[in-house]
């Protein structure tokens, strides 16, 4: 069976993708070398994109999101100061880090939630003819309307805004997908919090525990709470990703061998 990962919207949230993001590279090499699609929705967007494109580009981009929301904490409305666009220093970020062929990589393997500005429907893009196209298909699906900006980009001559308003959280028909939330839900990789019988609710095609524990992840989605919180979640990704590489029996340790210089790569069983 085909293994897919996708990864939800989440705004500033999008720090806990980059531990679950760190915890897959440093032990589910094997896990990622068996994805084929790689879904995502604003901020999970950017953190797929750099998963399937260039791991080595993790740290940075988790360096960049610290130092982002050290700079959003720092005006006196947030990501609403005026003449302040938000996805300027993400594009910036964006042309500095990928490669040349990050267009060609993407293409038919990464899968982007739009939203049409026109038609107000879900778009899933795919196929991208060049760097600059799939740089602007980020943008577009991270583009929260007034929050992000006031001109929505355009691709294609058509005008997009994030792709979580009308699709959070791709899934795939054609295999297993494996889903990834910063939010309590039935996603495979999520926090877990009020265990037992409790009320959900759905909104982009995704699910939400409803809690108090949520309501202050979507608070601080859009409005970045302290580096020391922020590393929290990046550490709960962390964590949450490690589970989950346990339960399915694809954690691995690297164990240096006493002659060479080189590792050998162990499977946990699933626990």
């Amino acid at each position: 069976m085909r293994l897919h990962l996708s990864m939800c919207g989440c705004g500033f949230l999008g720090i806990y993708h980059l531990g679950v993001a760190t915890c897959l590279v440093k032990h589910g090499q094997g896990f990622l070398q068996n994805i084929y699609k790689y879904g995502g929705a604003s901020a999970g967007s950017l953190v797929a994109a750099t998963l399937l494109i260039d791991q080595q580009k993790i740290d940075d981009c988790t360096s960049f999101t610290f130092n982002l929301a050290k700079s959003i904490r720092s005006k006196p409305f947030g990501a609403l100061t005026p003449r302040y666009s938000l996805l300027k220093p993400v594009q910036n970020f964006l042309e500095s880090s990928l490669p040349n062929d990050a267009h060609e990589i993407a293409t038919g393997r990464l899968f982007l939630s739009l939203t049409n500005t026109q038609t107000k429907k879900n778009e899933i893009m795919s196929e991208f003819e060049s760097r600059e196209e799939l740089i602007q298909a980020l943008i577009a699906s991270s583009y929260i309307p007034v929050y992000a900006g006031t001109k929505p980009p355009s691709i294609r001559g058509k005008k997009y805004m994030d792709g979580g308003i009308t699709n959070n959280l791709l899934h795939f028909s054609d295999g297993r997908t494996i889903t990834v939330s910063p939010f309590c839900g039935s996603q495979d990789i999520a926090p877990q919090d009020v265990k037992g019988k409790s009320w959900f609710i759905t909104q982009g095609n995704q699910d939400y525990q409803l809690n108090w524990n949520n309501i202050m992840r979507g608070t601080h989605a859009f409005f970045p709470p302290s580096r020391r919180v922020l590393q929290q979640y990046f550490e709960k990704g962390e964590r949450d990703a490690g589970r989950f590489l346990r339960k399915e029996g694809w954690y691995e340790t690297q164990v240096p061998k006493p002659v060479k210089k080189e590792t050998v790569t162990l499977y946990e069983s699933a626990v």
